[in-house]
């Protein structure tokens, strides 16, 4: 199954990366996708999943080709393409096939096998300004206002849908969003994925020079673009031995994965207590 899996996110990968070449598109290899390519020029052999980055704008230009370039048996997921949506990040998913986190066993969106397409904003250089922390509270508070109403339980999720009916899911969204993206006017040094992670933004900052170019890296039978100072990246993310293999759990946790079956046979299945 593994294989199969991975097959078919080869796929969604080399179909994106068509897409972003027809329409001058940057995209780059990210995470634990990056490390495969430099050090087993493929898939980390415990990994789950490919791993895909954008800057703001090229991001925001793919999400409005999702209705022409993601014709089945792609679909491109972001709050946009998909009611519910809060991952803060994008997936391209494949029909006919399931990857289903167990807390999305009762979420009605699409779970096909996937690959991550995550969106890089501009971040203040000070991250102890009274600017930067009031972002982080505004985004906490919506965030956590549009999840409860999602995936909550009790008299707190009467409240979070409630808050969300009158001011608007898509409006919230939007303000969540907002709280980051308006550094990208301005020339900061760094770059992060706030809208995926605001947590762990000083840990999983970049500096933006590490991408002033792109350069092709071997993965399994393809080419993934990556950073030309990919080895800056990794020694930031993973610490200056990131050479040596270390086995780990995927960051996804338990997914069930399905190459064969459709997400909504395998739920209807999973939620029947049926192997």
């Amino acid at each position: 199954m593994q294989e199969k899996v991975r097959e078919i996110q080869l796929k969604l990968a080399q179909h994106v990366l068509e897409i972003c070449q027809r329409h001058g598109l940057q995209v780059w290899a990210d995470w634990g996708t990056l490390l495969g390519a430099v050090r087993h020029q493929g898939f980390i052999p415990w990994d789950d999943d490919i791993d895909l980055m954008m800057m703001r704008d090229d991001y925001e230009a793919l999400l409005k080709l999702a209705a022409t370039e993601f014709k089945a048996p792609f679909f491109l997921q972001s709050f946009h393409t998909e009611r519910r949506y809060y991952r803060g990040h994008a997936q391209v998913r494949y029909n006919g096939t399931a990857a289903i986190l167990p807390a999305d066993l009762h979420q009605p969106f699409h779970q096909g096998i996937f690959v991550d397409i995550f969106v890089y904003d501009n971040i203040s250089d000070d991250l102890d300004s009274t600017a930067w922390k009031r972002s982080l509270r505004t985004a906490r508070w919506v965030l956590k206002c549009l999840q409860t109403a999602q995936y909550g339980q009790g008299t707190k999720v009467l409240l979070a849908k409630a808050i969300c009916g009158i001011a608007g899911y898509k409006r919230l969204y939007r303000m969540f969003e907002r709280q980051f993206t308006k550094w990208n006017a301005q020339e900061t040094q760094r770059i992060a994925c706030p809208t995926f992670d605001w947590r762990q933004v000083a840990r999983t900052a970049r500096e933006r020079a590490w991408y002033r170019e792109t350069i092709m890296l071997p993965f399994e039978q393809m080419e993934l673009p990556a950073p030309v100072d990919y080895d800056k990246v990794l020694t930031a993310l993973y610490g200056a031995d990131y050479m040596t293999p270390r086995q780990d759990s995927s960051g996804h946790g338990e997914v069930i994965l399905d190459a064969e079956h459709d997400y909504r046979e395998v739920l209807k299945r999973m939620k029947n207590g049926e192997q």
